[in-house]
């Protein structure tokens, strides 16, 4: 039965087809100016939702558990969707973070990929220091690479 399982994620129409997803997140408590997160202290950064969307039409594709890291350091792992998590920024020193995403990518008719995403998080100690350039968004879709 394991076997039959097995096929079924990579039963590909070339063995090396990897996943084609848009990988979109949505934040709680921050803002996506010029493609970077800003988040005002005290306030609890969110990452509510990591969903994959399958890029070719016809297609189904989703993710499994989200592994969390600050800076190369590991924060958790959330395997419940919509595979959110908290930051707490008021321990923080203003500035910027690298936050990265490991999580496993299925899409019917690819093999098993796993996706590495970062985004750039800016923990500012006070409102007046969010750039007012551009309209924020509480939504960002993230470029990815395959390990």
């Amino acid at each position: 039965m394991a076997l039959s399982l097995s096929g079924s994620f990579t039963s590909c129409s070339s063995d090396d087809e990897k996943p084609q997803v848009n990988i979109d997140l949505t934040y709680g408590n921050a803002s996506v100016i010029d493609g970077q997160v800003y988040v005002v202290q005290p306030d609890t950064f969110k990452i509510l939702s990591v969903a994959v969307t399958p890029v070719r039409e016809g297609h189904k594709a989703t993710n499994g558990p989200v592994s969390y890291f600050m800076n190369g350091v590991p924060m958790g792992t959330n395997p419940v969707a919509p595979f959110g998590v908290n930051i707490l920024t008021s321990e923080l020193t203003p500035g910027a973070y690298a936050v990265q995403m490991f999580m496993p990518v299925y899409e019917e008719g690819c093999e098993l990929a796993n996706a590495v995403a970062q985004i750039q998080l800016n923990v500012l100690s006070d409102s007046t220091q969010l750039p007012s350039a551009a309209v924020p968004s509480v939504t960002q879709r993230v470029d990815y690479s395959f390990e």
